[in-house]
């Protein structure tokens, strides 16, 4: 069957390819009925493995086919493989090419080769500078980051000796939506409250950075424990607290980073010239903290949250002349470390969930995201070994966390993205981009990363960036 020759607009959903285990999808049925309602064919990929099956996507009225050629626009999710890129083509999907990661660069390259123009949605932003649509999968990365660093807390206190209410939450993927994740974490908290967590270890204390839908998607998770907000300032304090709850500290740029000669915090100052700063992290807040969730955004020159040498000092590297680990929940004279069958901790930092994936960003020990196959890893700032065995921090940087929840996620992701399709269709890749700009909104001309086998203006600093790290190499 030809869809071009009935001049109707022609979409193409691609099935998704970047690992096992993703099986979501830029639309759902709902999204693709609501466009074929309104005169758009829409072809989608077969695929077993995608969340809704083809008959959900079919009963809404699309085509199940492998050829996509006759889609003037290409919808996905992950980063397309270069070979797969069809020339003369739009496509958008999250192309993770604007920091010039070395992995994407080929495809990046085949972009421009095959004049394809690409949207990309994480540089979707609205006049606030916030992009909805990735913001859609950065709350769902959120939840479904904090719920298994839960689950990893668990199974790592359980590896050093103490049975505790944290091994009731599995991983994210066991759970059929955000409501029984809710429920896990509830089922949790009610031993929480009741005096079940052990007192050797004493209360555990997480920290969050960042401000954005990462940061306040992994904080609405952790609420539903018996929890207390405090400043990160207080966290020394609430060590010895009280076991029935946990506590929690949000860390902003205000509390760690001083000008390097100054000693002050300058937020004008800091993001126009960020390497002019140095964190306090290490020293003033990491050792009071059981799990760090990093949901910040890290600019390549601005001072790491933790080097390796910062985390190799937290596993006891520097302990004081008393033996003590600074921050040890167990820290003073009613040390129990030498009664049987209740193991001290070797550290109070437990366990690190890295939602940012930013491989060798603002945690230099993260230099390779885990995956849901092998989701976490130990740490010591020198080596990391898969599982939660062995001596260091447990560590989960999985990069594509809302997979865990494909079909939530599809809904979500699509609600924000339908608007802007109507737009997509629009675009003919083979047309000059300046003839077209005034179909587009500020939004997609701004998330245009390349058009006419070229990169857009605003992105011609990405050769910059990999000139500079082939240089490096």
């Amino acid at each position: 069957m030809q869809f071009v020759a009935n001049n109707h607009p022609v979409l193409g959903i691609r099935r998704e390819d970047y690992n096992t285990w993703e099986s979501r999808a830029p639309l759902s049925p709902a999204h693709v009925q609501n466009l074929v309602s309104k005169g758009v064919t829409v072809l989608v990929q077969p695929a077993s493995k995608r969340a809704y099956s083809g008959k959900e996507y079919q009963e809404a009225g699309a085509h199940i086919r492998e050829d996509l050629s006759e889609a003037s626009v290409i919808l996905g999710v992950k980063t397309t493989p270069a070979e797969k890129l069809l020339p003369n083509k739009t496509y958008s999907f999250f192309s993770h090419t604007i920091k010039a990661q070395d992995a994407n660069m080929p495809m990046l390259d085949a972009i421009l080769d095959k004049n394809i123009r690409i949207f990309d949605y994480e540089m979707m932003l609205d006049e606030a500078g916030v992009s909805p649509v990735a913001g859609a999968m950065g709350r769902l990365a959120g939840i479904s980051g904090m719920i298994n660093i839960l689950h990893a807390m668990g199974t790592r206190l359980l590896a050093l000796g103490h049975h505790t209410p944290f091994l009731r939450i599995g991983p994210t993927h066991s759970y059929r939506n955000i409501e029984m994740c809710r429920q896990a974490v509830r089922d949790c908290g009610y031993d929480l409250a009741l005096g079940r967590m052990p007192e050797s270890i004493g209360p555990l204390t997480f920290l969050f950075t960042g401000s954005g839908y990462v940061s306040k998607g992994a904080q609405e998770m952790l609420k539903e424990l018996p929890v207390k907000f405090v400043d990160p300032t207080e966290l020394r304090d609430v060590c010895a607290s009280d076991t029935t709850c946990v506590y929690a500290a949000v860390l902003r740029r205000h509390h760690h980073l001083r000008h390097r000669n100054t000693g002050r915090y300058d937020e004008k100052d800091y993001t126009e010239h960020p390497d002019r700063f140095v964190s306090t992290f290490a020293e003033q807040f990491a050792p009071y903290v059981s799990c760090l969730v990093n949901g910040m955004y890290w600019p390549p020159t601005a001072p790491r949250l933790l080097t390796n040498a910062d985390l190799q000092g937290l596993l006891g590297n520097n302990m004081a002349d008393n033996g003590v680990v600074p921050g040890c929940p167990n820290e003073g004279p009613a040390c129990p470390d030498e009664v049987p069958g209740y193991p001290r901790l070797p550290q109070r930092l437990i366990a690190v969930s890295d939602i940012s994936a930013d491989e060798g960003g603002s945690l230099e020990f993260m230099t390779q995201c885990t995956s849901m196959d092998s989701p976490f890893e130990v740490s010591d700032g020198t080596k990391s070994e898969p599982g939660i065995m062995g001596d260091g921090v447990v560590v989960c940087s999985v990069d594509n966390l809302p997979a865990q929840l494909p079909r939530e996620a599809t809904d979500i992701f699509g609600n924000q993205l339908l608007p802007y399709v109507w737009e997509m269709l629009h675009s003919m890749a083979e047309v000059p981009f300046e003839s077209q700009a005034v179909l587009f909104s500020k939004t997609l001309q701004d998330a245009t990363i390349a058009s006419n086998g070229k990169l857009r203006p605003k992105y011609e600093y990405i050769w910059e960036l990999r000139e500079s790290k082939n240089k490096q190499e």
